[in-house]
């Protein structure tokens, strides 16, 4: 009886083009623009090049011998920092005024740097100008230290900046904040699994479908037909997130790692996460199936922005001022899942990501079982 209902069922759900629709074609469509809006945005950060720059002529620039030769150092070579004229300043600020610089340095103390608006070539000026003038003051305190003499080989030490500090990965892999879109994005699609445990806890409400009527009357045991419904809606959302991974992985080329394995336990947890939060909405609420949908809508979007789908920058600020809402945030917990198997050589921190969501998972299914089990009807 059983494997009758869940056949019957998975055909049932397979028909429906509409969930279909919003749980595979549109996280396909939407990780394409993502991999051609974020692609562009990766070309443009790791493209570099030579910012057009003035410095102005004045009584400090003539006497500060080091300050020109380092400018004269960084505008020189194959593919210098900077490309530097020498101007006046009311030349200067004429360069700026047209776009044909994007600053104008002057000398002086302290060293100004005057810009018209912000931006990356802004940012690299100034953090330039900070080191330029951070190297000038300990110059001048060893000079004074040493009574006004020059240690040998002073200016070619501070010149040959060498890092003592090396960053390394747990896994090799580098931190990439594009790779949280698509984390979000799948994690959205889990949550949109919500719709077949709508249809489900729908279907067998009597008040709210002709089906839930008819079901009502059958002789299966409520909770068989439940669960057989259930099973079918997550081996059906099951699939549909292995399909949007693989086309993830194969066609746009995002890079999941290598730990398979625990990837499909994820998708398994956020597909029985997702049906569930949608039947206990479902079960809730209760309204017409157009304000469960509404509903759903407005949960899955806004646990999803909160999991940084439409900001990554949210998904820290929410981490770091209200780590309550992030463990309790079930797409946040997913898209996290894959992070951390993305980027650590441990299973800790996805262990623990796992733990929580089988519990709201179970808390959900328990919940929804109460409010579902005893209903009845004056009339169907």
């Amino acid at each position: 009886m059983f494997s009758h209902l869940f056949t019957g069922r998975l055909k049932c759900l397979l028909r429906n083009k509409t969930v279909l629709f919003w749980t595979l074609l549109f996280p396909m469509l939407l990780s394409t623009l993502f991999f051609f809006a974020l692609g562009s945005i990766t070309e443009k950060t790791e493209s570099f090049s030579t910012i057009p720059v003035s410095v102005v002529e004045n009584d400090a620039y003539r006497q500060n011998q080091w300050v020109q030769e380092v400018l004269k150092q960084v505008s020189q070579g194959d593919d210098p920092l900077l490309a530097l004229s020498v101007n006046t300043q009311e030349e200067a600020q004429n360069l700026l005024r047209e776009g044909r610089i994007d600053g104008y340095l002057v000398p002086g103390d302290p060293f100004e740097l005057v810009v018209k608006q912000s931006g990356i070539n802004q940012s690299i000026l100034k953090a330039f100008i900070d080191e330029l003038m951070q190297t000038q003051k300990t110059v001048e305190r060893i000079v004074t230290a040493t009574h006004g003499a020059v240690p040998s080989g002073l200016l070619d030490s501070l010149a040959d900046r060498e890092s003592y500090v090396k960053e390394i990965s747990p896994t090799g892999k580098n931190p990439d904040t594009i790779l949280n879109y698509f984390y979000a994005l799948i994690a959205m699609t889990c949550l949109y699994s919500s719709f077949w445990g709508l249809e489900i806890i729908t279907g067998i409400q009597g008040n709210l479908s002709s089906l839930g009527a008819r079901r009502g009357l059958a002789p299966t045991h409520k909770l068989k037909g439940v669960l057989a419904d259930f099973c079918a809606a997550v081996v059906v959302q099951f699939v549909i997130l292995c399909i949007v991974i693989a086309y993830m992985d194969f066609v746009l080329g995002v890079n999941f790692g290598d730990k398979i394995g625990f990837m499909l336990i994820t998708c398994l947890v956020g597909s029985v996460m997702g049906v569930s939060l949608g039947g206990f909405i479902s079960a809730i609420i209760k309204k017409g199936e157009g304000v469960k949908v509404a509903v759903l809508i407005m949960v899955s979007m806004l646990l999803s922005f909160l999991s940084g789908l439409m900001m990554a920058e949210i998904k820290d600020l929410v981490a770091t001022n209200m780590p309550l809402l992030a463990y309790l945030n079930p797409a946040n917990l997913i898209a996290d899942s894959f992070y951390s198997l993305y980027f650590y050589d441990t299973l800790t921190r996805f262990g623990l990501n796992t733990a929580i969501l089988c519990g709201m998972t179970m808390a959900l299914c328990v919940a929804t079982y109460f409010l579902v089990r005893r209903q009845k009807y004056a009339s169907v």
